[in-house]
């Protein structure tokens, strides 16, 4: 009988190679399967967003792991490496992971001492013109200012290919650390002409005027130079697409230039000179009706409601004289808004905006802000991330007195003392201070309230307080701080949780906060002019964010400074030490504030108490801030933009409100993401031109050269408005998927929703490592001949199963399909039952396909299949260890955000070899 020589052989291999018997575990104890280094750096970098942490690894440990292996795979083969890094831009569209892998390559190189290939490298993924300041500012960061020549070379390289004077023009901005011309200043490109020369004499204000070679830049600022009037007049003309083409001009920086609505007309000049897919995003924490703040992320998934103006704002020019249209100077109340779509923009390019409060903001460079500009005309505009610079005046607002109903304002003051000066990490509560001052008195009338007793013990000036309750039982004062989620904390993590607490709460929580860790300070300036400050210091940021958000809730703005750690000498031993943790302090230095705030809080401490209001009374004079500057409104302050920097790429996401577009984040106002569909339905723009738009949409030349990752499309049809866009994007997610195979046979499709599975592919997104393997998985089922798809945990959260089965339908659609797993309740959560999963549904299947982070928590997945059928594994997640063999026998295992792996099945089931993608 033969042994060999059968109808299976010989098997073929694939290149993600594993070792053959488990030496590991994963991360949830499973038996673990290591790989070599191409492989495990392949699946890491496909899934690597850069900067941002994994369920089970930091970004810190990830983004190490990740150079590391970039690295060592340039010393073991470089000319691979090189290949790999090409691909992983152009091929797998991931631009961070591509430009810090590049990076890597050449310090790899130059530690060796090796010549050659860091150049070609480098220019190779440089792919778009804002890429080498980004590379740039990479590398000065994380390995310092002396940039190595094969590191200039490469980038000067990519200059000359990349810039021109559209690129200029859209990617050019005071918010990158390194602009168009430090790049040229740095890197001395060969060639660029009088571009080149004038982008240097613009970055010095050097005052030539732009070379008539230059007609785009010309005709920019030829535009740029017209009144409002003239600029709307322009799309009553049938040459205005031309005219806005000829100039250069984005969609983004028309809507800064009209200074206000885009309508139909607008739009329609605007779509032949469109980008595939312009989608704006922003993720911070934002401000919810009931008092508290959720991330962006949390909105978007639970559809909450936020607080959005309830007016347009008037950004036109202020213009004197007769004809002058009256303006609306009043911006408007903030209410509780229901968005009319939550969106999930993908990953993006961002900034991370700094304010004077210290408050900062992360949004993609084309992300909408009404602002107050620095310099010239200071009326407010409509403007992006991009455009913003240093100076620039962001809104605030001073009437979002929404609160809850949770709390008093004893309890209030008992949780503020507490978080200031208490102790709650031993059994009985304890407070020190000044027995002879209120806030003792307080802290004794409090327990007496609760049946608590007081000892009191002596330490020189102040009395160590203790409040004990009869024994055997749980002492109240410990319930109260432990029902607000404070007992136990240490100082660095001290907080309050997200809850809806009542105004009297909070302003119970800001005195006790004040009380005890706050001063009042008074002083006199040269002039003698009276000035005063409240101020709160702590070494919880958190805290300090906390009460910033409480006092602007109230009217009252602040600012937040962070400290060094302190330096001291130590009690015990004499020496110096220094403190482990900054410090944060929340300063009210304003008039208006400081009387705001001496109105408000109830302090108990006597000599805080009447500082308070002598520097009111001292204060009362100063009236507030008053301008015939357009759009200024006492119901908001602003908050000046000290710094902008690069953020790299993050998952972006927004959500859409009416009438204003804008809403609070951070407690900042700023402007909605608008999807360009929903724009051009709610702007009315014709049938005719929205086919036009559908077309091209479903152009598969146009999907292929937009190199959007499929999920894109998604987060497209969610955000439609209408259904006049569906079956373009059904037809363009098919194109996006092209390499998703049809099998025949019988598939088995598993799709891991376990509780890792829910993790974001970075800190600022909404889409879930699930949610990728849905797309995936529904598109492989829905291409086989008979599939089975099946989504699995451990059915840890959901009792009744660890797996659920999903009845695939005929003529549907994969869009369709993809939003019926999300509503259905097929993400189970819990642990990650792999092998029980496919134990459980495994009928003779011809194949098995299970799309995973591969971390199984029990038993070894490679052995839960007989040898003979193929069990393919996609990973979207990249951590080390896997729960399989791979390479070879029928164990393969692929990953990736785009479908280019897909390719591989046809093959190795053809017996072929499979090799990488690139």
């Amino acid at each position: 009988m033969s042994k060999f020589n059968t109808a299976r052989a010989p098997a073929a291999t694939s290149p993600v190679r594993g070792e053959a018997t488990p030496s590991t575990v994963t991360h949830e104890g499973g038996a673990g399967y290591a790989r070599d280094t191409k492989s495990e750096l392949f699946l890491l970098a496909v899934a690597n967003m850069v900067g941002e942490n994994a369920f089970y690894e930091s970004a810190d440990t990830r983004d190490t792991r990740y150079a590391e292996l970039v690295r060592q795979s340039t010393l073991d083969d470089p000319q691979w490496t090189a290949r790999f890094l090409r691909w992983l831009r152009s091929g797998a569209n991931l631009r961070t992971a591509s430009l810090v892998g590049a990076a890597e390559f050449a310090k790899a190189r130059r530690d060796a001492g090796l010549d050659g290939l860091s150049r070609q490298v480098v220019a190779d993924v440089l792919q778009r013109a804002d890429e080498p300041g980004e590379l740039l500012a990479y590398w000065t960061s994380v390995h310092g200012r002396a940039v190595p020549k094969p590191v200039k070379r490469g980038i000067a390289d990519a200059a000359v290919k990349l810039y021109d004077e559209r690129s200029y023009a859209k990617w050019d901005s005071a918010a990158r650390a390194f602009r168009f011309a430090d790049v040229l200043e740095l890197t001395h490109p060969a060639g660029g002409g009088e571009l080149f020369k004038h982008i240097l004499d613009e970055r010095h204000d050097r005052g030539n005027a732009i070379p008539e070679s230059l007609a785009t830049l010309r005709a920019r600022a030829e535009l740029l130079s017209w009144d409002a009037d003239r600029r709307r007049a322009l799309f009553t003309r049938p040459d205005a697409a031309d005219v806005l083409r000829a100039a250069g001009m984005t969609w983004e920086s028309v809507a800064g230039w009209l200074q206000g609505p885009l309508d139909a007309r607008v739009w329609e000049a605007l779509i032949p000179s469109m980008g595939y897919m312009a989608c704006l995003a922003e993720g911070t924490p934002v401000w919810l009706p009931d008092g508290t703040t959720a991330p962006i992320e949390e909105v978007v998934h639970r559809r909450l409601p936020v607080l959005a103006y309830d007016r347009p704002w008037d950004t036109r020019p202020v213009r004197y004289g007769p004809g002058q249209q009256p303006r609306e100077r009043s911006v408007g109340r903030l209410v509780p808004t229901v968005p009319s779509d939550w969106i999930d923009a993908g990953s993006r390019p961002a900034s991370t905006v700094r304010l004077a409060s210290g408050r900062e903001i992360t949004a993609t460079h084309d992300h909408r802000w009404v602002r107050q500009r620095a310099r010239g005309r200071q009326a407010w505009e409509w403007t992006t991330t991009a455009e913003l610079v240093v100076g620039d005046r962001i809104p605030a607002p001073l009437s979002a007195s929404y609160f809850g109903t949770e709390g008093d304002a004893w309890d209030g003051y008992f949780v503020g003392a507490m978080l200031g000066d208490g102790g709650m990490t031993s059994v009985t509560p304890e407070f020190h201070g000044d027995p002879a001052d209120g806030a003792c008195a307080f802290m004794r009338d409090y327990a007496g309230k609760h049946g608590c007793g007081v000892r009191e013990y002596p330490r020189g000036k102040i009395v160590r307080m203790r409040f004990p309750f009869a024994r055997w039982r749980r002492n109240p004062l410990a319930d109260v701080l432990r029902a607000y989620e404070v007992w136990g904390k240490r100082a660095e993590v001290k907080a309050l949780p997200d809850r809806a607490f009542s105004r009297e709460f909070w302003i119970g929580v800001l005195s006790g906060l004040i009380d005890t860790d706050g001063c009042v300070r008074e002083r006199r300036n040269a002039k003698e002019t009276y000035h005063a400050s409240v101020e709160y210091a702590t070494v919880s940021r958190r805290l300090a964010g906390q009460v910033a958000d409480a006092l602007l809730r109230l009217g009252v703005p602040s600012r937040i400074v962070e400290r060094a750690p302190r330096t001291g000498k130590s009690l015990i031993a004499g020496r110096e030490v220094i403190g482990r943790h900054p410090l944060f302090t929340v300063e009210v230095s304003r008039a208006v504030g400081v009387r705001r705030l001496a109105e408000l809080l109830d302090l108990r401490i006597g000599y805080k108490a009447a500082a308070l209001a002598r520097a009111a009374a001292g204060l009362a004079h100063v009236a507030p801030a008053a301008s015939e500057m357009h759009g200024y409104d006492p119901s908001v302050t602003l908050d000046r933009v000290v710094a902008i920097e690069a953020a790299g790429e993050v998952r972006a996401y927004c959500v859409t409100v009416g009438p204003s577009h804008l809403f609070v984040a951070n407690g900042v106002v700023t402007g909605n993401c608008l999807r360009n569909l929903r724009n051009f339905d709610e702007a009315g723009v014709s049938d005719e031109v929205a086919q036009r738009v559908a077309e091209r949409l479903a152009d598969p030349v146009q999907v292929a050269k937009s190199r959007q990752l499929p999920m894109r499309f998604l987060a497209a049809y969610r955000a439609a408005p209408s259904l006049r866009w569906a079956w373009a994007l059904e037809r363009t997610i098919a194109h996006a998927l092209a390499n998703v195979p049809v099998l025949a046979g019988r598939t088995l499709v598993l799709v891991d929703t376990s509780a890792s599975m829910n993790d974001r592919f970075s800190k600022d997104g909404s889409l879930m490592r699930w949610d990728a393997a849905a797309v995936f998985g529904l598109a492989l089922g829905r291409r086989c001949a008979k599939a089975d798809v099946v989504s699995f945990s451990d059915g840890y959260w959901d009792h009744r199963q660890g797996t659920k089965v999903f009845k695939l339908r005929r003529g549907g659609s994969l869009l369709s399909d993809v939003e019926r797993w999300k509503s259905g309740g097929f993400f189970i959560g819990g642990g990650t039952d792999t092998a029980g999963a496919v134990k459980k549904h495994f009928a003779n299947h011809d194949r098995v396909v299970i799309l995973t982070d591969e971390q199984a928590a029990y038993g070894d997945v490679g052995q839960a299949l007989p040898a003979h059928v193929p069990l393919y594994t996609w990973n979207l997640a990249g951590y080390r260890a896997g729960h399989a063999p791979s390479g070879s026998g029928h164990r393969h295992t692929f990953g990736g955000l785009t479908d280019q792996g897909f390719r591989m099945i046809p093959l190795l089931e053809r017996g072929e070899k499979a090799d990488w993608p690139f």
